[in-house]
């Protein structure tokens, strides 16, 4: 009888303030919510915003060449590209607020798998598209002289290199670190209820 007054003992001294409550939870889902819906409204109305000035520029611009207009076409694709998807993201979060704990979870590890699919294809082919359309682009504006194509082609080819061998793969794996951690808190707070 000893044994079963020390547990009960014990059960009663725990110390129940560190435990979470359902406050804590609907906190960190509206944070991550609210941070991320933020930034992919702005993404979009800037994506919008960049689209449409180059579409302007289609119709204000008179080009001599086709690779110019070859070039314009590529980076609306790669525009309209980034739109549909980040649209699509917001309407995904924009129904966060009504999950439960485990639906939060579930939907984390989601996002997790639409981020490497976007990282390893949809992000590839959109910036495919703007590479081509720069070197397309720029063409007809240095094709007549040497030294000028020298060096918009130079800049383009680090720019787009700093872009894909370090910038993207950076962002990639902060984005991933920070996603799994969020997952992670989730996860330990939903076993805590």
């Amino acid at each position: 009888m000893d044994n079963l007054d020390e547990l009960k003992e014990i059960w009663l001294s725990a110390d129940t303030t560190i435990v979470p409550g359902t406050a804590e939870m609907l906190q960190a889902i509206r944070k991550y919510r609210n941070g991320n819906l933020w930034k992919k409204v702005m993404l979009v109305v800037a994506a919008a915003l960049l689209t449409g000035i180059l579409v302007m520029v289609v119709f204000l611009y008179r080009s001599a060449m086709v690779s110019t207009r070859i070039g314009e076409a590529c980076m609306i694709l790669a525009g309209l590209q980034l739109l549909y998807g980040n649209i699509r993201s917001v309407s995904r979060l924009y129904k966060v607020k009504d999950h439960s704990n485990r639906e939060f979870i579930t939907y984390l590890e989601q996002v997790q798998r639409n981020r490497a699919y976007y990282h390893s294809r949809t992000q590839v082919i959109g910036m495919l598209l703007v590479f081509a359309g720069m070197l397309l682009y720029v063409y007809e504006m240095v094709s007549t002289h040497l030294l000028w194509a020298a060096i918009a082609y130079t800049f383009i080819l680090v720019y787009m290199g700093v872009i894909w061998l370090v910038v993207r793969p950076r962002a990639y794996a902060r984005q991933q670190k920070k996603l799994q951690e969020t997952i992670k808190k989730m996860t330990e707070l939903a076993k805590q209820f």
